[in-house]
């Protein structure tokens, strides 16, 4: 027999966190409710000061990532690059820009940062397209490059988004992320509550926990690096890769 809550069944923890991810995303976009400072925050990161000015003030402000992803990515011969956990566009623009002959799929949840994602692209070749990043509609082996930041932190199977991030990876191509570690055990108040999920805190891995799932899926030359503080947590590089 089913108990209900207040009159409904019970929301079971993982559709509950992706309700709360979901909807503050959405709220973030529809409402224009970034944090203040995210131009300076990106530069900080490392993002091309001169790039960051001349956008629209919409677009750049609108950084909620936890680094530069792009810092030295090699993107010849990319036809199709994957920004998964896209946000307002931010990096998918920057990846526009410098794909050669390639385009970008834009990948988020929430309805409203993609509508955010078109106004960024400005025209440029960047498709937005929603769903989950546990169940990836996209083909086997056709992305060229998965770019990822401050995203793969808010899901509940991890293991599963990097088994459809191996799937959508042709042979030879990688995974560059921008990611969240803790060291050592998270508040309490934070481990155990769903909501700390959409601040990027509750579902923040230690680097070891990384290095096991990217192992167990399958990736090699697996490097964590350019650690900085992100408190309370830390900011890491990703960088992955699906032999051929």
């Amino acid at each position: 027999m089913t108990v209900l809550v207040n009159g409904k069944p019970p929301v079971d923890w993982k559709t509950q966190v992706k309700s709360y991810v979901k909807g503050r995303y959405a709220h973030l976009a529809a409402d224009d409710a970034f944090p203040m400072g995210g131009v300076g925050r990106a530069c900080e990161a490392g993002y091309p000061a001169g790039w960051l000015d001349v956008l629209p003030s919409r677009v750049s402000g609108a950084y909620s990532g936890c680094g530069y992803a792009l810092d030295g990515v090699d993107l010849s011969g990319v036809h199709l690059a994957v920004d998964l956990g896209c946000g307002a566009g931010l990096d998918s623009r920057l990846l526009a820009e410098n794909l050669k002959i390639g385009w970008v799929l834009a990948f988020d949840m929430a309805m409203p940062m993609l509508r955010r994602v078109r106004e960024a692209a400005g025209g440029l070749a960047v498709r937005p397209a929603a769903g989950d990043i546990e169940r990836l509609p996209i083909a086997d082996n056709s992305a060229d490059l998965v770019l990822a930041n401050a995203s793969l932190n808010l899901l509940v199977d991890k293991g599963a988004a990097l088994f459809e991030i191996w799937r959508i990876l042709r042979p030879g191509a990688k995974l560059i992320a921008r990611e969240l570690v803790r060291e050592g055990e998270l508040p309490v108040e934070i481990a155990k509550d769903p909501q700390a999920w959409n601040a990027s805190l509750g579902g923040v891995l230690e680097e070891e926990e990384w290095l096991r799932l990217l192992a167990g899926t399958g990736f090699e030359n697996v490097a964590i690096s350019n650690h900085r503080p992100f408190r309370p947590v830390v900011a890491v590089r990703i960088e992955a890769l699906k032999p051929l």
